[in-house]
This record gives structure tokens, sequence and C-alpha cells, in this order.
């Protein structure tokens, strides 16, 4: 689009003055009508990341981007090349520490980048840190002196960079040849295998065969900034000034577009899919235009760009847009499938409610109802839908509930009840604060009743011939705020949750216009607590979230009791709203977060919106899959289900980094895997890294490139050779290994997104050399060693052994002989306690002979006496007839005197204690009577002659008369033998 021409007109009197005037303001309202059609925008526009030059530490403006098959992204950076693997910066200075102006990525891998008076390329070294090439050697000395480089470009394996005074064109065999230009080279452009260069005067020229051919002049004295892909024979080609063109067989052909794009400057262009394209202008942000020149959509500082002076575009593998601004860097998410629609321009405004109704989008907010025509239906993706939004005359303030109705839109204001029709609110009541409506089931002459829950309690209304009337509040109700309302219909109840006091039973009569009874329940009634309880509908079945997961009403046990059913899907989580969709899909808040279960229980969370949410006012309006509509603390978020829901490209996981720690740190792995200057995917088996036993602690990073939200994604890792198992899921993106061992490790990480779709495992070997004292070598010395101390220790023992066995031989002798004598010792102690035992037996039998000899004894003096008393007695009879009798009894005591049975016994025993002593002393002199024997055993046992008299009933002499004839017959040869010495001492008995 060129300038506008000015026309100067003389007016030649009043009449044309002012038909003149009416013209041109005629034209001026046109063009205002226009421009405010074409300045409608999509309502939802894609989220906006900011990265500021004190973010990435780099300079402010970047002139081109792109990226490489890794996902790995570079920036042309006013200091340098700047790369950005999706969680770190880096920059990279040319050797002359000049600015970056344009790159070009080769299939190899090398990163050419072409800058002030420089231009060679980037290739990582053998431990994956980029290092820059320069190619300035190359060419002759007398050119080595240029200024920027402003394009580059790669065809097949011939590099081009263009300087405005020259182009330079590198061959496979490292030719370098020249290209002049008539005036100025002002752009050059690869598309697909083709490359275009322009002019400034000549116009526009295609490479082909080592030559420059003049394809089209018509570009003359235009200025082009991009030429894209348009058709299979056909190029768009954009101006600084003059607009969008296209290029088909050599002719060149105007595409309209809007004239607020063309004035804006389009610096830079890209191709953003097969019908659409972005324009990037110097002062306007970002247009986004289909194949017709159409505009679909417009970012700017109003869509929270940083500004709209925008340098380079890119679309990245995940078709993600990256801006380089003149100051900073912002990353558009373009292609997701969550917006947002703000309806306040350029003012965060908190959403809490949002209804569609004849045809138009209602957001209520924390400024007022505000609403936009639909320009779409409503099974498409109503993001997409152009419009503006305005705010609806009397709604300023905080709106809370919207409810359709025939007769209008009912809004629930922080200063009452309003009817919208018309873009007008009209109050019904005010002065009482209303959160939301219910419609009540029954109607009465065809009449519908309206229930609403307001600060105060509840307020009745009534639909009647097209009028909405106010009813006025219910009898027997309280007087507390009723934000969370559902009826029961059947049973005639109305269920309200209190965040802070538990949950409250309305008992109504049949009509349901009166109310019969109020309960409180409370934690004594089953509920986990009584804070933070919201009662809802989901499934023909009235629900109430708690802190504790979701709850139902046993009405049998007039309790409420966690349900087993959701149980399995929410478990004990904290819920705040929960919502169903047309295709049974149950929306839930749990915390600050968004979640949806699908109808086979599986559960998705949206970490894209954790922590947006309006803490106790979540809302949520499920219109369909591919519009749902989220309020937030800043603008409605909009969600295309389908779209979220579809296969999303896959995650490039990245090891970025790999540090052995020690006195010195060292880099082992900087981002790149290379081998015989080879870019690979995973490491080379021949580029293992072997380090010295003092690195025995490691530090890795990792992270993917898709772009993310906090703990979108997650990462598991594992040591092969430590661990023995993977880690649990985190979002920690870094781990460190400290007193590792020598041996070979395998350390490998894998990451997964909230699908739980995961990635391709990473993995990074390395070696821990041993100590020197630890390797094989010093192992075969220490067997040697070994062996040599073995045979020297067998020797010192053999000789050990040797004498030890001669003390031994002796020791054993002398044990032999101890032992011996400990025999005999112990022989002899054992016949002197056999004897000892012997003498106590005899001691004991002598003991019992001692008392069956007094026995007798006593027995025998016994007799005697009776004896004589019976004598005595005889003699004082009177006559011999009673004396008969005693006369027999003392003759049966003179046969018992004479009777020797007790003798028999008593030689026997003793016999028995003394060795057969009667037995051989008879055998020995067998002329020895009984009374001979009794004698001797008498005197063996040491019994006095007056005992022995005693024992034998005869007197004293007669002892001595019997022991006079007992030394004879046992022929003791001398008076000075004693009888009992004899008896005692003799061996033969």
């Amino acid at each position: 689009m060129g300038i506008p021409t000015i026309w100067i007109f003389r007016i030649r009197n009043s009449k044309e003055r002012i038909l003149v005037m009416g013209r041109v303001l005629c034209c001026l309202w046109l063009l205002f009508c226009c421009s405010n059609i074409q300045a409608q925008n999509t309502i939802g526009l894609p989220n906006v990341t900011n990265f500021t030059s004190e973010q990435y530490n780099a300079g402010a403006q970047n002139w081109m981007i792109t990226q490489d098959r890794f996902g790995i992204l570079y920036f042309a950076n006013t200091e340098g090349l700047l790369t950005y693997n999706g969680d770190t910066w880096n920059m990279y200075p040319l050797p002359n520490k000049t600015l970056v102006r344009s790159l070009k990525i080769d299939k190899d891998g090398k990163i050419y980048a072409g800058g002030q008076d420089e231009f060679g390329y980037y290739f990582p070294s053998k431990n994956g840190t980029l290092q820059y090439h320069s190619l300035k050697k190359l060419i002759p000395g007398v050119e080595r002196s240029f200024a920027d480089v402003w394009n580059t470009a790669i065809i097949g394996k011939d590099i081009f960079f263009r300087c405005s005074d020259r182009i330079f064109h590198i061959d496979s065999s490292k030719k370098v040849q020249i290209f002049r230009p008539a005036v100025e080279w002002t752009y050059m452009a690869q598309v697909g295998n083709k490359l275009f260069v322009q002019d400034k005067d000549s116009g526009l020229f295609l490479y082909n065969n080592n030559k420059l051919r003049l394809i089209s002049t018509a570009t003359n004295k235009k200025i082009i900034t991009s030429i894209l892909a348009y058709d299979s024979d056909a190029v768009l080609i954009t101006t600084l000034k003059d607009g969008v063109f296209v290029l088909s067989q050599n002719q060149l052909v105007n595409l309209p577009i809007d004239k607020k794009i063309a004035v804006s400057h389009i610096y830079t262009s890209l191709k953003t899919g097969s019908n659409s394209f972005a324009l990037g202008t110097t002062s306007n942000g970002v247009y986004f235009i289909d194949k017709k020149g159409n505009t679909i959509r417009h970012l700017s500082r109003d869509s929270r760009l940083q500004n709209n002076n925008v340098l380079s575009m890119f679309l990245d593998n995940q078709s993600n847009l990256w801006l380089g601004l003149d100051k900073g860097i912002d990353l558009v998410n373009s292609n997701s499938a969550v917006q947002k629609i703000s309806p306040v321009v350029n003012t965060p405004a908190a959403c809490y409610t949002a209804q569609i109704y004849n045809n138009k989008l209602f957001i209520g907010t924390s400024d007022g109802l505000y609403s936009t025509p639909l320009t779409l239906p409503t099974d498409k993706d109503l993001s997409f839908s152009k419009g503006l939004f305005t705010r609806v005359a009397n709604s300023g303030g905080q709106v809370w509930g919207l409810l359709p109705t025939p007769e209008g839109l009912l809004m629930g204001h922080n200063e009452g009840t309003f009817l919208v029709n018309n873009e007008v609110a009209t109050p019904v009541y005010k002065n009482e604060g209303t959160w939301l409506y219910k419609i009540l089931p029954q109607t009465v002459g065809g009449q519908t009743d309206i229930i609403a829950g307001t600060y105060t309690g509840f307020r009745l209304m009534t639909v009647y011939k097209g009028r909405i009337i106010d009813s006025g509040g219910l009898g027997n109700s309280i007087y507390e705020s009723l934000r969370f309302l559902e009826i029961d219909s059947i049973n005639h109840i109305i269920w309200a949750a209190h965040p802070y006091r538990g949950i409250y039973k309305f008992t109504f009569q049949k009509g349901m216009h009166k109310i019969v009874s109020v309960r409180l329940y409370t934690q004594k009634d089953g509920l986990p607590s009584n804070l933070n309880n919201y009662v809802y509908s989901i499934r023909h079945q009235i629900v109430f979230c708690t802190q504790n997961g979701l709850y139902t009403y046993n009405t049998q046990l007039d309790k409420f009791e966690q349900n087993a059913y959701y149980r399995k899907i929410f478990g004990n989580i904290s819920l705040r709203l929960v919502k169903e969709d047309k295709k049974n899909n149950i929306w839930f808040v749990s915390g600050k977060k968004l979640g949806v279960v699908l109808p086979d229980g599986t559960v998705k969370y949206f970490p894209e919106i954790t922590g947006k949410l309006i803490s106790g006012f979540e809302f949520i309006y499920p219109l369909n899959e591919q519009n749902i509509f989220v309020g937030s603390s800043d603008g409605l978020i909009h969600i295309n289900f389908v779209g979220y829901q579809q296969k999303k490209p896959e995650m490039q996981l990245l090891l970025t980094k790999v540090l052995a720690l020690g006195t010195k740190d060292s880099v082992l792995y900087n981002g790149y895997f290379v081998d015989k200057d080879e870019l690979l995917a995973t490491q080379s088996p021949d580029n293992i890294d072997e380090l010295p036993a003092n690195f025995n602690a490691f530090h890795f990073e990792f992270g993917t490139t898709m772009s993310k939200q906090p703990n979108d994604i997650q990462y598991s890792f594992q040591l092969e050779g430590f661990d023995k198992q993977w880690s649990k899921w985190s979002s920690k993106n870094e781990k460190d290994y400290t007193n590792l061992s020598y041996g070979k490790y395998t350390f490998l990480v894998k990451s997964k997104d909230n699908f739980n779709h995961e990635s391709k495992v990473i993995k990074y070997t390395f070696i821990i050399n041993p100590h020197w004292y630890q390797t094989n070598l010093a192992y075969l010395f220490y067997a040697i060693c070994a062996l040599a101390l073995l045979a020297l220790i067998s020797r010192v023992q053999a000789k050990k052994f040797e004498k030890q066995k001669q003390k031994y031989e002796k020791e054993q002798k002398q044990l032999q002989y101890l032992h011996q004598l400990e025999i005999e010792h112990n022989e002899r102690e054992i016949i002197q306690l056999q004897k000892e035992k012997l003498e106590t037996d005899i001691a004991f039998k002598n003991k019992e002979l001692a008392t069956t000899t007094m026995h007798l004894f006593k027995r025998g003096k016994l007799l005697s006496k009776l004896k004589e008393e019976l004598l005595i007695a005889i003699k004082k009879l009177p006559t011999k007839e009673n004396s008969r009798d005693f006369t027999l009894l003392v003759k049966m005591l003179n046969e018992a005197e004479k009777q020797d049975e007790g003798w028999e016994q008593f030689s026997i025993h003793f016999d028995e204690v003394h060795n057969n002593f009667l037995k051989n002393l008879k055998t020995t002199y067998p002329e020895l009577t009984q009374s001979d024997l009794k004698i001797c055993a008498y005197l063996k046992m040491n019994l006095s002659s007056k005992e022995i008299a005693q024992l034998l009933n005869i007197s004293l002499k007669g002892v001595e008369v019997a022991r006079y004839r007992l030394r004879k017959k046992l022929q003791i040869p001398s008076s000075d033998v004693n009888l009992y010495d004899f008896l005692v001492e003799s061996r033969s008995w």
C-alpha cells in the first residue's frame, strides 16, 4: 500500500465548500466505521509469556530465530548467539563481540551465523559446548572488511551470506564467489530450494547455476521484508510500506489487506499454516491473515506483548509462535487449546460468571457486565469469534450470577437483581446483593417462580405474562448469605451450603412458597468439617463438596456420608466445585487446580490454569466440548477440550548439563552429543568419559523443550550402578550424586506431561577409574606380594611348626607323666573315698548292730527282771495251785532266754557289716561254738565284759572263763596280745 495521495481543491463558493465538506465528513465517517469493523479481533487470545532481557541476560533486540532438530531455540541477539533449551538461557558471543543478525541451521547441525564484519558457524565441541568457527579466512583479504550480514541461506551444500554491498557464496569445496549489486542488496530469502535476492533498483533475482537471474522488476523501489511459500508455483512477498503481494509466474499481484497493517510497516512475516500467515510490524504487533488477506487475529500490547515492534518471528516444532521484539522475547501459545477472553482491554478484571444469551456472550466481572455478539455458531470454537466487548448500561459493580429467561437475562449483582435487555440493565429489586438464581419446578396457572440466593437469605420472584415481579422474601427463612443452592423438587427441599457454618436444609410446603422447617447440618451430622462445604447437582444427584471428598445425604440415617463411587475417583481431596457437561464429563476444582473426570473415570488436570482461579468464587460453564469457560482473576479462560485432547507433539527431553564435581568442577556434557564431528541424538559408545577416581560427585541437569507451565512436566531418573530403581515422578529437573565408587555408570532420565505422555529415555554413560591402588596392575602387584608373603610365612610357619612339634612332644610326655600321676592320685583318692565310704557304711552298720545288740540287751534284761518278779510273786502265793500258772510263765521266759532266733538274724547282719567275720572265723576255727562266736562278735563290737555277760545271761565270771577258753581255741600265743586286738587286726577274717 502506497502513501495516500493528497488532493488540493480550490473552493469557488460557500455552496461548493459545504458540498465538499459534506463529502469529506462522509468519507471520514465511512473510514471510521470501516476501521472499527476491521479493528475487531478474535475475542479469545492466546497466552503470552514475556521474557525480558534481564531474564535471559542478553541484548534487548533479537533479529532472527530458529530451532534445531532437538528443539533448542537460537536467537540472533545484539550480544551474540542466544540459546534456550526450555529451561536455561545461554549466550555465545562472536569473536569480535558484535551483534548477530542472521541464522541458518544446516542438516549436519552447524549453526551458521552472520554478524558485523563476521560470519561462520557454531558447532559443539567434544563435551557439547558450542564453539564458533569463523569462515572469514576463506574469502580474499581485500574482501574481509564488510558490514552487517543480514541474511544467511543454505542451498544444498552451498552457503550464502548477504551484506548490503555483496553476497558471499561458499560452495562445498570452500570456494568463495561474490555477487555485487547494481545499487544495494536489500533482501535475500530461501524458499524451499530457491534463493531470491532483491536489488534496490533492479528488482528481484533468482539464483540458478551460480548466477543471479532477474525475474521481476515490479518490486523496484519496494523494500521487501519477507518471501514465503504461497502455492506450489507462487510466493507471498511482504514489503515494509507497500503492502503484501503474490508473485506467480513472475507476475506480481497485490493482495488486499487491512490498511492498518500496511501503515504499521511489515518488518517480518511467517507462514503459520497451509492457509495462514503472520505479519510482524514495527508499530502494531502481529497480524494473522489468510491467503485472501483477511485478518484472522491481531496481537499487540493490548494482547500482553511487551511492545509492538516485531523484529523476527518463528514457529517452533509445537506450533508456538516466538517473537523477537525490539525489546525482549515473547512466546505466544498460538496453537494452544487454552485461550483467554479479556472483556476489559488492558485491565485485569476478575470474571465470576458467563452466559451465552441471544447469540451474545455475556461476562460478569468485578467491573460490571460485558457482552459481545458471536460471529460463529456455538458448535464452533467461540474463542475465534470476532468482536468487541461493551459494558451493559447500569451494570457497574460486581456481577455474581446470570440466568437466561424468556423475559431477559437475570443478573445477580452486588446491588440486587437486574433484568438485562437491549444492553441495558433494569433493576428488579435493589439494596440486597444477589448471588444466584434457581427456577422452581412447580408452576401455578402458567406462573414461573424463581428463587434467588441473596446476601440475607432467600428472595422469591415471579415470571408472569412477560414480566418478572419481585415477590419479596420467604417466611421462616434465616438471615444468612446463601450463595450455593440446589433444589430437591421431589422432596420439596432446598439445600444451601454455607462456607463456614455447615449445610442448611430448608423443607418447603408442596408449592415451595413457604418454608416449613430449617435445619443446620454440621460435623456431628457426618460432615468432615463445618468449613468449606458446597452443594451442587451432577448426574441427577445432589452432592456436597467438602474438605474430604464428595459426600451425599443419607435420608434413612439423616446424616451425610462419603459417596463410595466418587471416593474411588476423588479419594479424600478437597473439592470446591463440580460441574457436569453434556458428555458426562465432570469438571471440578480442587484447591487451585482445575480438573476433569472423563466418563471412564480417568482424571485429567490443567496445569495451565493452576493458580489462576478465583479462590472461593470458582466458576465453570461447560457449554460444549469445544467451549468450556472458566472464571479467573484475569479474564475468562476458554478451553477447547476437543483440541486439548488431541495428540500433542512428542516431548523432546534433553540432558542439558553434566558436571563432575571436585576441587575444580569439570563440564563433561553441555547439551550436545558429538562424535567424530557428527552431531548425534544419543551418546556414542566411543565417546564415554573416563574420569580419575577423585571425581566421585556428579550434577545432572535436564528438561524438555516444550512450552510448559510450572509442574506441567515431571521427571523420573535412575543411575544404573547405584540406584536400584527409578525415582518417583517430580518436577525437579536436576540431580546430584556424591561418594560414587569406581565403576561404570549410566544415568537415565524420562519425562511425562499432565496426560501421562512419556518421552523417550535419555542415557548418559560415564566411567570412574579406580585409584592407582585399585587398578589391575596394582592388584597383580598385590597378588605377587601376597604370594611371596605367603611363601615366607609358609617357611617361617614350617620352622615354627617344627619347634612347636618338638615342644609339643615334650609337653606331651610331661602331660602323660602328669596324667599318670593324676590317675594314680585319683585312684588313691577313689580308694580313700571308697574306704571312707566303707568306714561310713561300717559305722552305720555298727550303729544298727549296736541298736540291735542294745535291743537284745534290754530284752534279756527285761526277761530277767520279769522272771525275778515272777519268782518273788510265786513265793508269796499261798498254794501251789495258784502258783502253777506263774510257774508255767517263768518256764516260758527261761525258754525264751535260751532261744537263738535273734542271734541268727544278728550273725547274718554282722557278717554283712564285717565282711563275713563270723563265717570266716568259723571256717578258720571250726571248733568254735555258737557261744564262742557270740563272744567274738561282741568283742569285735568293742563291748565290755559286763555288757557281754548281760547279753549272754551269764555272770561276769562266766565271761572271763569264756574268754580264756576262746584264747586257747584261737591259739593266741601270749597273754600280751589282747583278744580284742587279735580279732580286729587279723586279716584272715
